[in-house]
C-alpha cells in the first residue's frame, strides 16, 4: 500500500487566525477558488499537540465522527469543521483530490496561540505560506464569549472569567480557563511565526479592515497566495453567526451527551411547520445584551492593565 504522506500533496498554507476573527469566511471564500484545496476538515488540529493536550477531551467530543470511515471514504468528503488528525499518515489524506492545485492548506484557529504549531508547522513544510488573522482584542473576546455563552461553555459574567484567567499567570491555557486574553495576544505568538518563517511567507490581515475595506484586503491576500483574484469586487462571507439559546445549561448537556446534532437536525428539519417554528423559538431566542456597559468598561481597563490595546489588532 502506498504511503499517504509520499504520494499526496504536502500542505502549503495554513490560515492560522484568532478565533472570532473571520477564519472561518475566509476559509469558504478560498473553498471556492479554482487554484485552492483545502482540507475536508476545516480544523485538523494536527500541529498544536500542546493545545491539544489541554482541551483532549473536549476535542474528542466537538465532532464525533468516525475518522478512519471518514477518510476511507471518497473525495470529495462532507466538510467536518472540526476534529483531531493525530497521525501523518491520516493528515496526509485530507488532502487527497488536491491535484494540481498551487495552494493546498487548513485553517486551524489553535496554531495561532499554540507554542508549538510555528516549529512543527516548519519542520513539515518550511516553505509553507502562513496567512494570520487578528481582531482588536475587546471585539474578539466579546464574540468569542457569546459564542461560548450559546454554547452553553460560559455561565458566569465575562470580567470573571477574565479575572480568573489573569490570576493564573503565565499558567494560564486552553485547558484551565476560557483564555480569552490569552488568545488575543498576538505580539507573541506572531514572533513565535516570524521566528521560523521569513516575513514575506507571512501574511497579516485584521478583520476591521477585512469588513472595512475587503476588496483591497482580499486582493492582498490573494497576491500573497501568488493566485489570481476572482472578478468583480471582492467581499467576505458572513459565517459563524451564532444563536442565543434560552437554556445554556441544557444546550450543554445536549452537546455533551452527543443529542445536540440530533435536535438541531429536528430543529432545522421542522421549519417548515408551525410546531417546528414554535419549538425553534423556544429553544432559541433573539440575541440579547450579554456583556452590560460596566462590565464591558471594566474587561476594557483590564486588557489596558495586560499591555493589551483594546482597540488595536497587536499585529506588529
Amino acid at each position: 500500500m502506498a504511503d499517504p504522506t509520499q504520494s499526496t500533496p504536502r500542505a502549503n498554507f495554513f490560515l492560522v487566525g484568532a478565533p472570532k476573527a473571520g477564519t472561518t469566511s475566509v476559509d469558504r471564500l478560498l473553498r471556492g477558488h479554482a487554484d485552492v484545496f483545502l482540507s475536508p476538515i476545516k480544523e485538523p488540529c494536527h500541529f498544536c499537540q500542546d493545545v491539544n493536550d489541554q482541551i483532549g477531551p473536549w476535542l474528542n467530543r466537538k465532532d464525533r465522527i468516525d475518522l478512519a470511515s471518514y477518510l476511507a471514504s471518497p473525495a470529495p468528503r462532507e466538510l467536518v469543521h472540526l476534529c483531531r488528525v493525530a497521525s501523518a499518515a491520516d493528515y496526509a489524506h485530507l488532502f487527497e483530490g488536491a491535484g494540481e492545485r498551487r495552494i493546498v492548506g487548513e485553517c486551524s484557529t489553535y496554531y495561532l496561540s499554540s507554542k508549538a504549531a510555528p516549529g512543527n508547522i516548519h519542520s513539515y513544510n518550511p516553505d509553507a505560506k502562513i496567512l494570520v488573522l487578528v481582531r482588536n482584542p475587546l471585539d474578539r473576546i466579546r464574540s468569542h464569549y457569546a459564542m461560548d455563552r450559546s454554547l452553553g461553555l460560559a455561565m458566569r459574567p465575562l470580567p470573571a472569567l477574565i479575572e480568573e484567567e489573569l490570576a493564573l499567570g503565565d499558567t494560564a491555557n486552553w485547558g484551565n480557563c476560557s483564555f480569552y486574553v490569552g488568545a488575543s495576544r498576538y505580539s507573541p505568538q506572531l514572533r513565535q511565526y516570524y521566528r521560523y518563517f521569513a516575513p514575506e511567507s507571512v501574511c497579516v490581515l485584521a478583520f476591521e479592515k477585512l469588513v472595512r475595506e475587503p476588496d483591497r484586503e482580499l486582493r492582498k491576500m490573494f497576491s500573497f497566495l501568488g493566485i489570481a483574484a476572482p472578478d468583480g469586487p471582492l467581499a467576505l462571507p458572513l459565517e459563524n453567526k451564532s444563536r442565543a439559546v434560552r437554556f445554556p445549561r441544557l444546550h450543554h448537556g445536549l452537546r455533551e451527551s452527543g443529542l445536540k446534532p440530533v435536535i438541531a437536525g429536528l430543529l432545522k428539519s421542522s421549519l417548515s411547520t408551525r410546531i417546528g417554528r414554535a419549538a425553534t423559538s423556544v429553544y432559541y431566542r433573539e440575541r440579547t445584551q450579554l456583556v452590560s456597559e460596566s462590565e464591558l468598561a471594566r474587561v476594557e481597563a483590564l486588557l489596558r492593565e495586560q499591555g493589551l490595546d483594546p482597540f488595536l489588532a497587536q499585529a506588529a
